[in-house]
């Protein structure tokens, strides 16, 4: 999928409007069976009402699909379950997301619902809306040997006990109120959820099935203050499919934030009635948000010269044993040119053995005035040897300033939270990022999932334990040692098992794990703790096998791409970036050896 923008929208600890909405969806089913049963309303109403819960409760168990019932997995989990047996009190709710998600995973595809229930012929679809849970059935029962055991059991269990409780009602002698006050309204709301949420959305779009995952759903502009609460938001479920884990009620808010950048993607825009309009059919009607008046253009900001300016070492301090900090002093003249924002990297240059080299290194946490940097010696690398070896305070190197695109910007009005992934020399843009933000924001917290051999070769160790401790609470790093015989993996230091609980809710400060950070890992954590609706931002920085491998793992789960930065490095070598090679200049680089 192409670079979307964000959302705009935070997901809040518990999503107040959908707990409301179980709660008024379950009361009007509840009403709705009374009056069935007691004959004090007739039947058509009593099965409106209850048809109407159905696709009340539906919309609260596809939040709870998506994580966007809140933050807390226990509050979606919880919701979702409860809500299920008003839809259909014989399935399981992981089932049921199970296959649901394959509809976002994969559109189009043969496991996606939305292809069933959207295009066939015209006197299909009545059939098709009215037995859904029979399709569901079927292609369900083809996974199922390949599902989670617990789940498995879970959907056993919840069949097995509603067919008994149907068989015993009718048994009993009960099948009319039975099929009056449940079984009759189910089937039309059925059918009502299908038609919101699957063929009101997805008809008649000319691209799809396709590969383009922007033309997957339509959005349905005109009469939004009364389509949005007809349809519970469905007018925009394109909106749900770009961002997933937004909640229902903030669809439109995320439209009209997003809308030019929608438009200039491309996404497919319908009137209510049913017409296609262009891009510049939509910002002509009267649908189109009205936009700000326009402000004069700033001043653009002066370019910094790029050139190399000679910095005073005043620290080299040991950060590991295969490592070290080199601090640097920055004239008063020059504190413009030596701005940063936290991740950028400078580059140094130096003259090692009378080869000219110049090498890329992160800036760590450093006061106003400094430049800092963590360098990591690497096998056969000289200039990462002398460096770490050699160099002294008072000896000078050719510094660039600070550049760099995989950055944090804080803002103190946002409440977020970053989830970092560094191994090795990874670590010092994160852990400036992850510094810089929680300074500013104070509302904000940050999750560091650090990758190292062993706590010897762990750079800026305890620098890392010193800001969890300062910012009580609002970082939490968890350490992955590869060298299970590390002395530092006791339990005296927070050490977990492997399996433990405590490796996905573990509420300490720092937390010691043995053993590699691998996809069962990463996947146990996107299922619980760091489940993509509960982070707003993901940044790795690690070897490239690493890196890539954890991308992966990140869209496998619907982490969205616009929520994920990163940045890849070779672990045996002492790269040159490319954008730094223009930068050459004939001035002789400082002697370092």
């Amino acid at each position: 999928m192409r670079e979307l923008p964000a959302p705009g929208v935070s997901l809040p600890l518990v999503a107040t409007p959908t707990v409301a909405l179980f709660a008024g969806g379950a009361a009007v089913w509840a009403l709705g069976a009374w009056l069935a049963l007691t004959g004090l309303a007739p039947l058509w109403a009593t099965v409106v009402l209850q048809a109407m819960a159905t696709v009340t409760m539906f919309t609260v168990a596809h939040e709870a699909m998506h994580h966007a019932a809140g933050r807390l997995t226990t509050v979606n989990a919880l919701l979702g379950r409860l809500a299920m047996p008003f839809v259909a009190a014989y399935g399981a709710f992981p089932p049921v997301r199970h296959l649901h998600l394959e509809h976002h995973r994969s559109p189009g595809s043969h496991g996606d619902v939305a292809g069933w229930t959207a295009r066939a012929p015209g006197w299909q679809l009545p059939l098709r809306w009215l037995t859904v849970d029979f399709w569901f059935m079927r292609h369900y029962l083809g996974r199922m040997p390949r599902r989670p055991a617990r789940e498995v059991h879970e959907t056993t269990a919840v069949a097995t006990l509603a067919i008994g409780a149907l068989c015993t009602l009718v048994a009993g002698g009960y099948g009319v109120e039975l099929l009056v006050a449940y079984l009759i309204p189910q089937r039309i709301g059925l059918a009502l959820v299908v038609v919101l949420f699957d063929w009101f959305p997805h008809r008649g779009l000319p691209d799809w099935p396709g590969p383009d995952r922007l033309r997957v759903a339509w959005a349905h502009v005109g009469l939004e203050r009364l389509a949005s609460p007809l349809t519970l938001g469905q007018n925009y479920h394109l909106v749900h499919h770009l961002h997933p884990a937004i909640p229902f009620y903030r669809y439109r808010r995320v439209w009209r934030r997003n809308v030019e950048a929608y438009l200039g993607l491309g996404v497919p825009v319908r009137a209510l009635g049913g017409r296609e309009l262009s891009a510049a059919e939509y910002r002509a009607s009267r649908w189109f948000p009205p936009r700000p008046a326009a402000e004069p253009p700033a001043e653009p900001p002066p370019r910094r010269l790029r050139v190399f300016h000679s910095l005073l070492v005043t620290e080299v301090e040991r950060i590991g044993s295969d490592a070290a900090a080199v601090r640097f002093a920055v004239p008063d003249e020059l504190t413009d040119a030596f701005e940063y924002v936290a991740g950028q990297h400078v580059t140094v240059r130096a003259l090692v053995d009378g080869v000219p080299l110049r090498r890329s290194y992160a800036l760590c946490p450093a006061p106003r005035g400094e430049l800092r940097i963590a360098v990591k010696r690497v096998e056969r690398g000289p200039f990462s040897t002398v460096v770490t070896n050699t160099l002294r305070p008072g000896d000078r190197l050719d510094v660039l300033p600070p550049t760099g695109e995989f950055t944090l910007e804080p803002d103190p009005r946002r409440s977020r939270h970053y989830v970092g992934l560094a191994a090795g020399s990874g670590l010092p843009p994160i852990l400036t990022m992850f510094t810089r933000a929680l300074e500013t924001e104070p509302h904000s917290r940050a999750t560091l999932l650090y990758v190292n051999r062993s706590g010897s070769t762990t750079m800026l160790a305890d620098e890392v334990s010193a800001l969890a401790k300062r910012f009580d609470g609002r970082l939490r790093v968890v350490h992955y040692r590869t060298d299970e015989q590390d002395p530092e993996l006791r339990r005296g230091r927070d050490f977990q098992p492997v399996d433990a609980i405590s490796e996905v809710l573990a509420v300490t400060h720092e937390q010691f794990v043995r053993g590699r950070l691998d996809t069962a890992r990463l996947s146990a954590l996107l299922e619980g703790r760091l489940h993509p609706a509960k982070v707003d931002e993901w940044f790795v920085c690690a070897p490239r096998t690493l890196a890539e491998h954890t991308l992966r793992v990140l869209a496998e789960h619907d982490v969205p791409s616009e929520c994920v930065h990163h940045e890849l490095f070779d672990v045996d070598t002492e790269p040159v970036p490319a954008a730094e090679l223009s930068n050459r200049r004939a001035d002789p680089p400082i002697r370092l050896a």
